[in-house]
């Protein structure tokens, strides 16, 4: 129930949940580590972060900020990307675009040890121009 209440936003308004999303965190980080076929006790010798802490995060807790830290330069992911509605609505207006969906998608590519650079470049351009074609248009 708390977990709900931190990561939830008020209402079905459509809007990314207040402060930081650590549910979204943890799934985005559980997508890297399936696409790296890797465990999660492997993740968690390559980056010195305790087992405890990663099934902590799996129940809904949030990492402290060195844990969150490492774990983020592991998998490419930028934490920023998980916190919604504390932006400049200037920002915000940028951000409809589409960029940081885009930017955080290059970064999980990049980090495929299984892609070359030429094979990230190819699927970097397709998914740009997908997106390009499919997003919704603002109202």
């Amino acid at each position: 129930m708390a977990r709900q209440r931190l990561n939830r936003s008020n209402g079905d308004n459509g809007e990314k949940p207040r402060g930081f999303d650590a549910e979204a965190y943890y799934n985005a980080l559980a997508q890297i580590v399936r696409a790296q076929r890797i465990s999660w006790r492997q993740l968690a010798r390559e980056t010195g972060i305790t087992p405890s802490t990663l099934t902590r995060m799996a129940q809904g807790r949030r990492p402290d900020a060195a844990s969150l830290a490492v774990l983020s330069a592991w998998a490419g992911l930028n934490p920023a990307d998980f916190v919604g509605n504390t932006r400049h609505p200037a920002q915000s207006a940028k951000n409809d675009s589409g960029r940081d969906s885009l930017h955080a998608i290059s970064g999980v590519l990049r980090s495929d040890p299984n892609l070359p650079p030429e094979a990230v470049r190819a699927l970097e351009d397709i998914i740009h121009v997908a997106y390009g074609e499919l997003k919704r248009t603002p109202a």
